[in-house]
């Protein structure tokens, strides 16, 4: 196991980030260092970052854009739609319509207790989850599995983690919920704009 490694110089950087690979092919990918790292790379201290806490201002977020969204256009309350194929979700009333561009980000199927991300469902077009790839990066470059594996044992909060956290990396606008008999679908929020109704 890995824990705190002080490294010097970029030469002894590249040779750490190798040994940390080969421990994470080892253990099959699930290698998971929970112990924080400082690196010291030309000088510069760089520390691992906590993504506990990573995640949990991803949430207060997502929150607070929620919020802002719901306020700006007065949705509170209002009826909706969405749409897989359109990629768009639709807020209406009488007097306008409120739409936004959607980008599916997983399902946690409550019989099989697991989260799917969406660019592993081939039920979900590929319009929908359209960005999706550049979370799939992020946890590559970062080697955060949750991030990279297609499918895991999950449930609502697992999903809800998942949205917020993609929700951060897309710089998505907020976060949408949507509940069907079994699933559980969560969106990324974008592009907001308003139209008279039809």
């Amino acid at each position: 196991m890995i824990a705190n490694i002080e490294v010097t110089d970029v030469r002894e950087f590249e040779e750490y980030r190798q040994k940390v690979a080969r421990l994470i092919a080892q253990f099959g990918g699930r290698y998971s260092g929970r112990q924080r790292r400082t690196i010291i790379v030309s000088g510069a201290t760089q520390t691992t970052p906590d993504w506990s806490a990573w995640s949990q201002e991803s949430v207060r977020l997502m929150q607070e854009r929620n919020d802002a969204w719901i306020r700006h256009y007065g949705l509170e309350g209002r009826r909706y739609q969405w749409s897989l194929d359109e990629a768009r979700l639709r807020f209406t009333s009488e007097s306008d319509e409120v739409t936004c561009d959607i980008c599916v980000i997983g399902s946690v199927s409550r019989s099989e207790g697991t989260f799917c991300w969406a660019w592993a469902n081939e039920a979900i077009p590929s319009c929908a989850w359209h960005g999706l790839a550049s979370v799939r990066d992020f946890g590559e470059t970062h080697a955060l599995e949750l991030l990279i594996s297609p499918q895991w044992p999950g449930r609502r909060p697992e999903g809800l983690e998942m949205a917020a956290i993609a929700g951060r990396v897309l710089d998505a606008d907020g976060v949408w919920i949507a509940e069907t008999a079994d699933l559980t679908l969560f969106f990324a929020l974008s592009n907001f704009r308003r139209h008279p109704s039809e």
